[in-house]
Protein backbone atom coordinates (compact mmCIF):
# COMPACT_ATOMS: atom_id res chain seq x y z
CA UNK A 1 0.00 0.00 0.00
CA UNK A 2 1.12 3.34 -0.78
CA UNK A 3 0.34 6.46 1.82
CA UNK A 4 0.99 9.86 1.45
CA UNK A 5 0.45 11.93 4.62
CA UNK A 6 0.47 15.75 5.33
CA UNK A 7 -0.29 17.23 8.82
CA UNK A 8 -0.47 20.66 9.03
CA UNK A 9 2.11 21.97 11.72
CA UNK A 10 3.47 25.62 12.76
CA UNK A 11 7.04 24.10 12.01
CA UNK A 12 5.96 22.75 8.33
CA UNK A 13 4.48 25.92 7.33
CA UNK A 14 7.42 28.28 7.96
CA UNK A 15 9.11 25.94 5.83
CA UNK A 16 6.53 26.73 3.17
CA UNK A 17 6.39 30.05 3.46
CA UNK A 18 9.25 31.13 1.45
CA UNK A 19 7.44 31.43 -1.82
CA UNK A 20 3.72 32.59 0.02
CA UNK A 21 4.30 36.55 -0.42
CA UNK A 22 5.00 36.56 -4.00
CA UNK A 23 2.03 33.71 -4.83
CA UNK A 24 -0.32 35.45 -3.25
CA UNK A 25 1.23 39.12 -3.38
CA UNK A 26 -1.91 40.21 -5.34
CA UNK A 27 -4.33 38.98 -2.74
CA UNK A 28 -4.14 42.14 0.09
CA UNK A 29 -3.95 45.73 -1.33
CA UNK A 30 -2.04 48.09 0.94
CA UNK A 31 -5.20 50.25 1.14
CA UNK A 32 -6.64 46.85 2.07
CA UNK A 33 -4.27 46.43 5.22
CA UNK A 34 -4.13 50.22 6.07
CA UNK A 35 -7.97 49.80 6.11
CA UNK A 36 -7.41 46.38 8.60
CA UNK A 37 -4.78 47.97 10.72
CA UNK A 38 -6.81 50.72 11.77
CA UNK A 39 -9.97 48.19 12.74
CA UNK A 40 -7.17 46.32 15.05
CA UNK A 41 -5.67 49.81 16.34
CA UNK A 42 -9.08 50.91 17.13
CA UNK A 43 -10.96 47.79 18.81
CA UNK A 44 -7.64 46.50 20.70
CA UNK A 45 -4.90 49.53 21.78
CA UNK A 46 -5.97 49.98 24.78
CA UNK A 47 -7.59 47.14 25.78
CA UNK A 48 -3.62 45.59 25.28
CA UNK A 49 -2.05 48.76 26.89
CA UNK A 50 -3.68 47.25 30.28
CA UNK A 51 -2.30 44.10 29.65
CA UNK A 52 1.39 43.42 31.93
CA UNK A 53 4.09 42.07 29.13
CA UNK A 54 3.22 38.29 30.09
CA UNK A 55 -0.50 38.58 29.79
CA UNK A 56 0.50 40.54 26.39
CA UNK A 57 2.80 36.92 25.43
CA UNK A 58 -0.50 35.04 26.50
CA UNK A 59 -2.56 37.05 24.07
CA UNK A 60 -0.28 37.05 21.26
CA UNK A 61 0.14 33.48 21.42
CA UNK A 62 -3.34 32.34 21.85
CA UNK A 63 -4.33 34.09 18.81
CA UNK A 64 -1.49 32.48 17.09
CA UNK A 65 -2.67 28.84 17.98
CA UNK A 66 -5.85 29.77 16.99
CA UNK A 67 -4.29 30.67 13.59
CA UNK A 68 -2.40 27.87 13.24
CA UNK A 69 -5.82 25.35 13.53
CA UNK A 70 -7.38 27.76 11.52
CA UNK A 71 -4.96 26.95 8.47
CA UNK A 72 -5.75 23.63 8.62
CA UNK A 73 -9.23 24.08 7.76
CA UNK A 74 -8.47 26.64 5.26
CA UNK A 75 -6.56 23.99 3.44
CA UNK A 76 -9.52 22.48 2.68
CA UNK A 77 -10.72 24.97 0.06
CA UNK A 78 -14.65 24.99 1.28
CA UNK A 79 -16.30 27.46 3.95
CA UNK A 80 -15.37 26.68 7.95
CA UNK A 81 -17.48 26.40 11.12
CA UNK A 82 -15.47 27.39 14.13
CA UNK A 83 -17.46 25.00 16.80
CA UNK A 84 -16.75 26.58 20.24
CA UNK A 85 -16.24 24.26 22.90
CA UNK A 86 -17.26 24.69 26.42
CA UNK A 87 -13.93 26.23 27.81
CA UNK A 88 -14.09 29.11 24.77
CA UNK A 89 -17.55 29.75 26.18
CA UNK A 90 -16.88 30.16 29.77
CA UNK A 91 -14.02 32.69 28.58
CA UNK A 92 -16.25 34.63 27.13
CA UNK A 93 -19.04 34.43 29.90
CA UNK A 94 -17.08 35.11 32.54
CA UNK A 95 -14.29 37.69 30.79
CA UNK A 96 -15.50 40.20 33.15
CA UNK A 97 -14.58 38.91 36.16
CA UNK A 98 -12.02 36.69 36.00
CA UNK A 99 -8.92 38.43 34.50
CA UNK A 100 -7.30 35.18 33.08
CA UNK A 101 -10.16 33.90 31.00
CA UNK A 102 -11.03 37.81 29.79
CA UNK A 103 -7.63 38.01 28.11
CA UNK A 104 -8.35 34.12 26.62
CA UNK A 105 -11.29 36.12 25.36
CA UNK A 106 -10.02 39.04 23.89
CA UNK A 107 -7.68 36.83 21.84
CA UNK A 108 -10.28 34.99 20.25
CA UNK A 109 -12.06 38.25 19.05
CA UNK A 110 -8.63 39.26 17.49
CA UNK A 111 -8.06 35.62 16.43
CA UNK A 112 -12.12 36.58 14.78
CA UNK A 113 -10.80 39.74 13.34
CA UNK A 114 -8.27 37.86 11.74
CA UNK A 115 -10.73 35.60 10.12
CA UNK A 116 -13.27 38.44 9.11
CA UNK A 117 -10.98 40.42 7.15
CA UNK A 118 -7.88 39.11 6.58
CA UNK A 119 -8.92 35.78 5.42
CA UNK A 120 -10.68 35.28 2.28
CA UNK A 121 -12.51 32.07 2.97
CA UNK A 122 -16.07 32.17 4.72
CA UNK A 123 -16.70 31.54 7.67
CA UNK A 124 -19.12 31.20 10.64
CA UNK A 125 -19.09 30.52 14.42
CA UNK A 126 -20.87 26.88 15.49
CA UNK A 127 -22.35 26.06 18.63
CA UNK A 128 -23.33 22.42 18.77
CA UNK A 129 -26.05 20.92 21.39
CA UNK A 130 -23.17 19.31 23.40
CA UNK A 131 -22.29 22.87 23.93
CA UNK A 132 -25.15 24.12 24.74
CA UNK A 133 -26.07 21.38 26.79
CA UNK A 134 -23.19 22.26 29.30
CA UNK A 135 -24.34 25.71 28.88
CA UNK A 136 -27.61 25.03 30.25
CA UNK A 137 -25.54 22.89 33.62
CA UNK A 138 -26.39 19.47 31.95
CA UNK A 139 -29.82 19.57 32.61
CA UNK A 140 -31.79 16.18 32.73
CA UNK A 141 -34.87 18.04 31.06
CA UNK A 142 -35.07 21.71 29.77
CA UNK A 143 -37.72 24.06 28.76
CA UNK A 144 -38.16 25.91 25.61
CA UNK A 145 -37.57 29.16 27.63
CA UNK A 146 -34.26 28.39 28.91
CA UNK A 147 -33.15 26.85 25.78
CA UNK A 148 -33.99 29.99 24.02
CA UNK A 149 -32.43 32.19 26.43
CA UNK A 150 -28.92 29.95 26.26
CA UNK A 151 -28.78 30.81 22.31
CA UNK A 152 -29.41 34.75 23.28
CA UNK A 153 -26.58 34.59 26.02
CA UNK A 154 -24.21 33.04 23.43
CA UNK A 155 -25.23 35.40 20.47
CA UNK A 156 -24.66 38.45 23.24
CA UNK A 157 -21.26 36.32 24.62
CA UNK A 158 -19.73 36.35 20.56
CA UNK A 159 -21.14 39.94 19.27
CA UNK A 160 -17.91 41.34 19.45
CA UNK A 161 -16.42 38.36 17.53
CA UNK A 162 -18.39 40.11 14.41
CA UNK A 163 -18.83 36.66 12.47
CA UNK A 164 -21.95 34.94 11.97
CA UNK A 165 -23.12 32.07 14.28
CA UNK A 166 -24.19 28.56 12.66
CA UNK A 167 -25.86 25.50 14.79
CA UNK A 168 -24.50 22.04 14.50
CA UNK A 169 -26.65 19.33 14.48
CA UNK A 170 -29.70 21.26 14.95
CA UNK A 171 -32.11 23.92 12.86
CA UNK A 172 -34.87 24.79 15.26
CA UNK A 173 -35.98 24.60 19.27
CA UNK A 174 -37.42 21.24 18.67
CA UNK A 175 -34.47 19.83 16.68
CA UNK A 176 -32.32 21.11 19.81
CA UNK A 177 -34.63 20.37 22.28
CA UNK A 178 -34.68 16.39 21.24
CA UNK A 179 -30.97 16.50 20.86
CA UNK A 180 -30.50 17.65 24.98
CA UNK A 181 -33.09 14.94 25.88
CA UNK A 182 -30.64 12.41 24.18
CA UNK A 183 -27.66 13.82 25.62
CA UNK A 184 -29.28 13.88 28.75
CA UNK A 185 -29.98 10.14 28.70
CA UNK A 186 -26.36 9.47 27.10
CA UNK A 187 -24.86 11.19 29.99
CA UNK A 188 -26.34 9.22 32.66
CA UNK A 189 -25.65 6.26 30.74
CA UNK A 190 -22.05 6.65 30.25
CA UNK A 191 -21.75 8.19 33.71
CA UNK A 192 -22.84 4.57 34.92
CA UNK A 193 -20.70 2.66 32.31
CA UNK A 194 -17.55 4.78 33.08
CA UNK A 195 -17.74 3.98 37.03
CA UNK A 196 -18.25 0.38 36.09
CA UNK A 197 -14.84 0.14 33.70
CA UNK A 198 -13.50 1.86 36.67
CA UNK A 199 -14.77 -0.43 39.05
CA UNK A 200 -13.59 -3.27 37.25
CA UNK A 201 -10.56 -5.08 37.85
CA UNK A 202 -8.33 -5.34 35.45
CA UNK A 203 -5.46 -6.92 36.10
CA UNK A 204 -4.31 -9.41 33.47
CA UNK A 205 -2.06 -11.86 32.68
CA UNK A 206 -0.34 -10.30 29.58
CA UNK A 207 1.79 -13.72 28.29
CA UNK A 208 0.89 -15.27 25.17
CA UNK A 209 3.09 -18.08 23.55
CA UNK A 210 4.51 -15.47 20.81
CA UNK A 211 4.79 -12.49 23.22
CA UNK A 212 2.45 -10.13 25.06
CA UNK A 213 -0.92 -9.42 24.59
CA UNK A 214 -1.24 -5.72 23.90
CA UNK A 215 -4.13 -4.11 26.46
CA UNK A 216 -5.10 -2.33 23.18
CA UNK A 217 -6.58 -5.78 21.98
CA UNK A 218 -7.90 -6.63 25.46
CA UNK A 219 -9.71 -3.40 25.56
CA UNK A 220 -11.10 -3.07 21.73
CA UNK A 221 -12.74 -6.88 22.37
CA UNK A 222 -14.04 -5.83 25.60
CA UNK A 223 -16.41 -2.50 24.36
CA UNK A 224 -18.75 -3.43 21.80
CA UNK A 225 -19.24 -1.51 18.30
CA UNK A 226 -22.91 -0.79 19.48
CA UNK A 227 -23.02 0.83 22.83
CA UNK A 228 -26.86 2.28 22.91
CA UNK A 229 -26.49 6.16 22.70
CA UNK A 230 -28.88 8.75 21.32
CA UNK A 231 -26.51 11.11 20.48
CA UNK A 232 -22.78 10.58 20.66
CA UNK A 233 -21.12 8.42 18.19
CA UNK A 234 -20.54 5.04 19.32
CA UNK A 235 -17.09 4.56 17.61
CA UNK A 236 -15.44 7.70 19.21
CA UNK A 237 -16.94 6.79 22.64
CA UNK A 238 -15.32 3.29 22.33
CA UNK A 239 -12.41 5.12 20.81
CA UNK A 240 -12.10 7.12 24.37
CA UNK A 241 -12.90 4.05 26.32
CA UNK A 242 -10.23 1.83 24.77
CA UNK A 243 -7.65 4.71 26.08
CA UNK A 244 -8.86 4.35 29.91
CA UNK A 245 -9.03 0.90 29.68
CA UNK A 246 -5.98 0.60 28.26
CA UNK A 247 -4.80 3.03 30.93
CA UNK A 248 -5.94 0.57 33.62
CA UNK A 249 -4.69 -2.27 32.13
CA UNK A 250 -1.27 -1.39 32.11
CA UNK A 251 -1.58 0.38 35.60
CA UNK A 252 -2.47 -2.81 37.29
CA UNK A 253 -0.77 -5.75 35.20
CA UNK A 254 2.91 -4.80 36.73
CA UNK A 255 3.07 -8.22 38.13
CA UNK A 256 4.99 -10.42 35.35
CA UNK A 257 8.40 -8.51 34.38
CA UNK A 258 8.47 -11.15 31.13
CA UNK A 259 4.93 -9.86 29.99
CA UNK A 260 5.24 -6.00 30.82
CA UNK A 261 2.32 -3.76 29.14
CA UNK A 262 3.10 -1.96 26.17
CA UNK A 263 0.81 0.48 25.77
CA UNK A 264 -0.11 2.80 22.71
CA UNK A 265 1.05 5.98 21.94
CA UNK A 266 0.08 9.66 22.55
CA UNK A 267 -3.17 10.01 21.25
CA UNK A 268 -4.38 6.83 23.12
CA UNK A 269 -2.78 8.30 26.36
CA UNK A 270 -4.80 11.65 25.77
CA UNK A 271 -8.24 9.60 25.17
CA UNK A 272 -7.97 7.90 28.39
CA UNK A 273 -7.67 11.40 29.59
CA UNK A 274 -10.20 12.90 28.31
CA UNK A 275 -12.86 12.14 31.36
CA UNK A 276 -13.04 11.96 34.73
CA UNK A 277 -15.69 12.89 37.72
CA UNK A 278 -16.08 15.54 39.46
CA UNK A 279 -16.51 15.45 43.48
CA UNK A 280 -20.21 15.04 43.21
CA UNK A 281 -19.66 12.36 40.55
CA UNK A 282 -20.88 13.89 37.36
CA UNK A 283 -18.88 12.42 34.51
CA UNK A 284 -16.85 15.45 32.81
CA UNK A 285 -15.86 15.71 29.62
CA UNK A 286 -18.86 14.87 27.70
CA UNK A 287 -18.15 17.91 24.98
CA UNK A 288 -14.69 16.69 24.80
CA UNK A 289 -15.93 13.55 22.84
CA UNK A 290 -18.74 16.05 20.79
CA UNK A 291 -15.80 17.60 19.65
CA UNK A 292 -13.61 14.84 18.52
CA UNK A 293 -16.58 13.62 16.44
CA UNK A 294 -17.73 16.90 14.86
CA UNK A 295 -14.06 17.85 14.33
CA UNK A 296 -11.75 14.98 13.24
CA UNK A 297 -9.95 16.61 10.64
CA UNK A 298 -8.87 13.15 9.45
CA UNK A 299 -12.14 11.64 9.13
CA UNK A 300 -13.80 14.95 7.52
CA UNK A 301 -10.72 15.06 4.68
CA UNK A 302 -11.26 11.25 3.86
CA UNK A 303 -15.32 12.25 3.36
CA UNK A 304 -14.48 14.74 0.84
CA UNK A 305 -16.99 17.79 2.59
CA UNK A 306 -18.42 20.99 1.32
CA UNK A 307 -18.04 22.62 4.71
CA UNK A 308 -14.95 21.91 7.58
CA UNK A 309 -15.64 21.77 11.25
CA UNK A 310 -12.72 23.16 13.53
CA UNK A 311 -12.81 22.79 17.03
CA UNK A 312 -12.37 25.93 18.96
CA UNK A 313 -11.24 24.91 22.71
CA UNK A 314 -8.81 26.45 24.87
CA UNK A 315 -8.19 23.20 27.26
CA UNK A 316 -4.83 22.11 26.40
CA UNK A 317 -5.55 18.33 26.58
CA UNK A 318 -8.15 18.53 24.31
CA UNK A 319 -6.35 21.08 21.94
CA UNK A 320 -3.73 18.25 21.58
CA UNK A 321 -5.94 15.58 21.29
CA UNK A 322 -7.82 17.29 18.30
CA UNK A 323 -4.17 17.69 16.87
CA UNK A 324 -4.03 14.22 16.70
CA UNK A 325 -6.20 13.82 14.75
CA UNK A 326 -5.20 16.71 12.19
CA UNK A 327 -3.42 14.28 9.10
CA UNK A 328 -4.65 13.84 5.82
CA UNK A 329 -4.46 10.76 3.91
CA UNK A 330 -4.14 9.70 0.32
CA UNK A 331 -3.66 5.83 0.03
CA UNK A 332 -3.37 3.68 -3.49
CA UNK A 333 -3.70 -0.40 -2.38
CA UNK A 334 -2.43 -3.77 -4.50
CA UNK A 335 -4.21 -6.58 -4.34
CA UNK A 336 -1.90 -9.15 -5.68
CA UNK A 337 -2.86 -12.40 -7.55
CA UNK A 338 -5.47 -10.36 -9.94
CA UNK A 339 -4.28 -10.42 -13.81
CA UNK A 340 -4.12 -6.49 -13.39
CA UNK A 341 -1.11 -6.37 -10.42
CA UNK A 342 1.63 -4.87 -12.34
CA UNK A 343 -0.81 -2.24 -13.63
CA UNK A 344 -2.25 -1.67 -9.71
CA UNK A 345 1.53 -1.46 -9.06
CA UNK A 346 2.45 0.98 -11.49
CA UNK A 347 -0.94 3.63 -9.75
CA UNK A 348 1.29 3.07 -6.43
CA UNK A 349 4.45 4.09 -7.98
CA UNK A 350 3.10 7.31 -9.34
CA UNK A 351 1.43 7.69 -7.12
CA UNK A 352 4.18 8.23 -4.49
CA UNK A 353 5.70 9.95 -7.04
CA UNK A 354 3.24 12.66 -7.63
CA UNK A 355 2.18 15.49 -5.55
CA UNK A 356 -0.76 14.74 -3.97
CA UNK A 357 -1.86 17.48 -1.83
CA UNK A 358 -0.71 20.14 -4.29
CA UNK A 359 -3.68 22.09 -4.26
CA UNK A 360 -3.63 21.91 -0.28
CA UNK A 361 -0.23 23.80 -0.42
CA UNK A 362 -1.31 26.90 -2.95
CA UNK A 363 -4.11 27.44 -0.55
CA UNK A 364 -0.94 27.39 2.61
CA UNK A 365 0.70 29.41 0.54
CA UNK A 366 -2.26 31.86 0.22
CA UNK A 367 -3.23 31.87 3.54
CA UNK A 368 0.51 32.22 5.11
CA UNK A 369 0.51 35.53 3.17
CA UNK A 370 -2.52 36.89 4.85
CA UNK A 371 -1.02 35.49 8.10
CA UNK A 372 2.48 37.56 7.50
CA UNK A 373 0.25 40.74 7.03
CA UNK A 374 -1.53 40.44 9.81
CA UNK A 375 0.99 38.97 12.20
CA UNK A 376 2.99 42.43 10.90
CA UNK A 377 -0.06 45.21 11.71
CA UNK A 378 -0.56 42.94 15.26
CA UNK A 379 2.65 43.41 16.13
CA UNK A 380 3.06 46.94 15.85
CA UNK A 381 0.23 47.40 17.75
CA UNK A 382 1.18 45.20 20.72
CA UNK A 383 4.29 47.85 20.30
CA UNK A 384 2.42 50.66 20.66
CA UNK A 385 0.68 48.87 23.16
CA UNK A 386 3.58 48.86 25.36
CA UNK A 387 4.51 52.30 25.04
CA UNK A 388 1.17 53.71 25.59
CA UNK A 389 1.26 51.52 28.92
CA UNK A 390 4.60 52.44 29.61
CA UNK A 391 3.97 56.34 29.91
CA UNK A 392 1.49 56.14 32.24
Amino acid sequence: MGQARQRGTREERIAQSQSAEQAASRSLSSSEIMEFQKKIELQFLDKLASLSEDELKIFYSTVFDLIDMYVTGYQFGVRIYLVLDNSVIQSFKHRDSQRARGILALAFIAFCRFVKDWSNRETYLAVSPAAIYEHLGRPSTTTDTRIDAAINELREYFSECDLPIATVGFSDRAELKRNLDAIAADDTYLTSYFKGIDATDWKRDLSTPLGVKLPLAIANEYIPNNLPLKYFKPWYVKFVLIGRIEKLIAKQSQHNKDAMPITGGKLTNLLSLMNDFSKKGMLRGLGDIDMLQLCDITSQYQQVPNHVMLGQTFDEKLAETLFERMSFFETKSVEFGRPDTKKQLQKVTDFLCSKPFTEENVRTEEILYRIKKFNQVLTSVIFAARKLRDAV
